[in-house]
């Protein structure tokens, strides 16, 4: 098993050298703003949204992902601006991934909505860590390959682009990141960049027979240039306040999802991938959860000694 397990982290390792992906979530219709820097502050008030995932559970150094945004519009201080912080970390075996950007879009009012135009810029850390994977000396703790670099940590400079629109019914992204494929040298045997990656996301809010019903299919769509992964979803939402949907992503897994809106602004979210491939043989599936805080900002037209006063709704 632990041969296995070995092979298994060597060949990840492998395509994280030739072909950076970037990381797989499942809940994306809450994660707009993490992949799209022109949907900072879209929705018109100061929003922190923490999702975590755990994929393949039950393999040894299976990935863990969690990833903190927080994103709000800047019209209260006159400007038509969304602003934005994205923190991720990653981890998979001994690889470690932790990025940190800054996003600004700006905003223009379009028909019956907003539309997003941004850019987002950060640093990247990625890590390699072999201390609890040992190759070829039987995990006598010194690594015996030449060719597998020891503990390494590198920076880059990392940049995105992205457009989004949003309306009471509609909403459509379409947003690059890692623009400038930035290449991280760990040393002279070790080598990776972070492949541009292409993002798509539409979703479209029916008003069903009974107005307590709302139903939500949409489509996000990842692409790297060679692969394509696209998850088509569809949502329920109960009286504004229960929800539950499923998942279809395509030629890999069906996921179940449902999450609760409380008072206060306060959400939260779970969600259970079931593998189709042979992977959920040995695999326990990939558990994600996500919870978002909101709350409104807006100006107060009437003038004080500073010039306004900021409601907090």
């Amino acid at each position: 098993m632990k041969k296995i397990l070995t092979l298994l982290i060597l060949l990840l390792f492998t395509v994280i050298v030739y072909s950076q992906q970037d990381q797989q979530f499942s809940m994306n219709m809450f994660n707009h703003a993490a992949v799209n820097p022109g949907a900072a502050g879209i929705n018109e008030g100061v929003c922190a949204t923490a999702l975590i995932r755990e994929q393949w559970m039950g393999f040894e150094g299976h990935p863990s992902t969690k990833v903190f945004n927080v994103n709000t519009p800047l019209a209260f201080v006159g400007l038509p601006v969304g602003a934005g912080l994205t923190i991720l970390t990653d981890n998979i075996g001994f690889y470690k991934n932790v990025s940190l950007n800054l996003a600004a879009a700006y905003q223009i009012d379009l028909g019956n909505g907003i539309l997003g135009v941004g850019a987002n810029f950060g640093f990247n850390n990625q890590a390699l860590s072999n201390t609890d994977w040992f190759v070829g000396d039987g995990g006598s703790g010194a690594n015996s390959d030449p060719l597998i670099p020891n503990d390494e940590s590198a920076f880059v400079f990392d940049l995105g682009m992205g457009v989004f629109y949003k309306s009471d019914k509609l909403y459509a992204g379409l947003s690059s990141l890692h623009l400038n494929e930035p290449v991280v040298e760990f040393d002279q045997t070790a080598k990776t960049f972070l492949k541009r990656h292409y993002y798509f996301t539409s979703g479209y809010h029916i008003n069903l027979p009974n107005p307590l019903f709302e139903l939500t299919p949409s489509v996000f769509v990842k692409y790297d240039g060679t692969s394509m992964q696209m998850d088509i979803n569809a949502t329920l939402e109960y009286d504004k306040r229960f929800w539950g949907g499923v998942t279809y992503r395509l030629e890999d897994a069906y996921v179940a999802m449902f999450g609760m809106n409380l008072i206060g602004g306060v959400s939260f979210g779970l969600a259970w991938d079931f593998p189709m491939s042979q992977m959920g043989t040995y695999a326990q599936g990939s558990f994600e959860f996500f919870g978002r805080y909101c709350f409104h900002v807006s100006r107060n037209t009437k003038k004080g000694r500073h010039g306004g006063i900021l409601n907090l709704d």
